[in-house]
């Protein structure tokens, strides 16, 4: 990482810190934390493709040849489009995974994000935030498929993954500077995202 990429990082994490810090001890509601990042993205994105699962839901996940199943009690998810009606910057889901299962959850998350990271020829990249959370991401090498990254939030205080796929859809990742146009994408977005004043 050069010389301005640690330092956008870093200000990224300190303008995360007191958000993050100031979660509340009872984990809000999905719906809630949709509505309230909807209204802190805008102008710049808008929510869209609104998803409610309810109840209980389940998917399989490998890791070098291990099979893990993880569970949720919830999830919610939803697109950020850059702008009214504008191509699909973000394919986001709120994850809450079962009572006394986050902990493992987190765990096999991580490992599968290490195993994409590493079969793509990429490091995975990782940011520490305030209150326990991490931010974990894996961003192609170079801009082609369908998806140019995926990140992971992981929140021990509100027991919430937040999973960020991110489509290649916009016009400024193309030409040379088109990675470093995904990572002022992603940062823009989870700076709106995690700044936003915490659920009362």
């Amino acid at each position: 990482m050069n010389t301005m990429q640690c330092a956008a990082a870093a200000a990224l994490c300190a303008s995360l810190s007191p958000a993050m810090a100031a979660s509340p001890v009872t984990p809000p509601f999905l719906d809630v934390l949709a509505y309230q990042y909807a209204t802190c993205v805008k102008p710049a994105y808008h929510q869209a493709d609104l998803l409610l699962q309810d109840g209980a839901g389940r998917y399989q996940i490998d890791v070098k040849g291990e099979a893990y199943t993880v569970e949720l009690q919830e999830r919610m998810g939803f697109s950020l489009q850059a702008g009214i009606g504008g191509p699909v910057a973000a394919v986001v889901k709120l994850d809450r995974p079962p009572t006394g299962q986050f902990e493992e959850q987190a765990r096999w998350r991580e490992r599968w994000l290490r195993d994409v990271a590493e079969r793509s020829g990429v490091k995975l990249e990782e940011r520490a935030l305030a209150g326990g959370a991490r931010l974990l991401a894996v961003n192609k090498g170079e801009i082609k498929g369908n998806y140019v990254g995926q990140s992971l939030l992981v929140d021990p205080a509100r027991q919430l993954f937040i999973d960020m796929a991110w489509p290649n859809t916009l016009d400024i990742y193309r030409g040379a500077d088109g990675l470093r146009h995904v990572r002022q994408v992603q940062d823009d977005v989870w700076k709106r995202l995690l700044s936003c004043p915490p659920v009362a």
